[in-house]
């Protein structure tokens, strides 16, 4: 049986956090209207039920700093409007 952890990123846009077992070093925020919209929705799983817990910002999770930077370089799936809004390690 796998331990999920809570895994959290403090930023200047407020916490976010993640219980898995991956163990994810860093996290890219990116401001999203299609995940602000999400928020007026009755969505509560997969990317919009994320949305909605991240408070309409989209927050991506990686293994390593380069790969946040490589990802926040990179538009995003799911919105391609999507502004960076920062790369940001998770808490110890």
């Amino acid at each position: 049986m796998t331990i999920k952890r809570t895994l959290k990123i403090t930023t200047p846009y407020g916490e976010f956090n993640r219980k898995t077992d991956t163990a994810y070093t860093h996290a890219v925020v990116r401001e999203s209207i299609r995940a602000q919209q999400a928020l007026t929705q009755t969505y509560t799983s997969g990317v919009h039920g994320r949305w909605i817990k991240d408070r309409g910002f989209a927050v991506t999770w990686h293994g390593s700093e380069q790969a946040a930077r490589n990802a926040a370089a990179k538009p995003y799936l799911w919105d391609a409007t999507t502004v960076v809004l920062g790369t940001f390690p998770v808490e110890a």
